[in-house]
């Protein structure tokens, strides 16, 4: 866990940088720069988005079914939501499949202002997809102690029945 966390604030205290080939003009010569021909580079290359979104500081994005796949236990109808998720997406409905993810994070993040949805991703401001993260990690530990109290009942019930059939025969062969 330590780990984790020193390696966590390593990350978030290093700046991301990315390098890209970008063309310049057609003729590759040099001194000449095709304004239109590299901002269509930028735009395809998705860097005009990225640029953008990273200025609005969502810097962390996920897409829907993703979410709602990975974050959907922290919700009451887990079971609901996720099947009309996964419906959703099979079929391909885009529109139903934002709606289940903005049911989503109305219930598991309190503020609108730290996330955007978009038409296929959902986008988060810094730390939100951390506090998410911790959340679900903490449900699952207690589905994990749920889950291991059950089976220490279901062994020490199987025991007892057992231990009880014993003393029952050792009662009956002693009459």
């Amino acid at each position: 866990r330590a780990q984790l966390h020193g390696l966590t604030e390593e990350i978030a205290s290093t700046g991301i940088h990315y390098v890209r080939c970008i063309k310049p003009n057609a003729e590759s010569l040099p001194a000449k720069f095709d304004r239109p021909r590299v901002a269509h580079q930028l735009r395809c290359a998705g860097v005009l988005e990225a640029i953008r979104i990273a200025r609005l500081a969502y810097p962390n994005r996920m897409p829907h079914l993703h979410f709602v796949e990975r974050y959907a236990l922290l919700a009451a109808d887990l079971e609901s939501l996720l099947g009309n998720a996964r419906a959703a997406g099979a079929k391909g409905d885009k529109e139903a499949l934002k709606a289940e993810v903005r049911v989503l994070l109305d219930r598991v993040v309190q503020g609108g202002a730290l996330y955007q949805l978009g038409i296929s991703k959902v986008f988060f401001r810094a730390n939100l997809l951390e506090q998410l993260e911790g959340a679900r990690a903490q449900t699952l530990g207690v589905q994990a102690i749920r889950l291991q109290a059950c089976a220490r009942r279901w062994l020490a019930q199987r025991r007892y029945v057992t231990m009880r059939a014993a003393a029952v025969r050792v009662q009956a062969a002693h009459r």
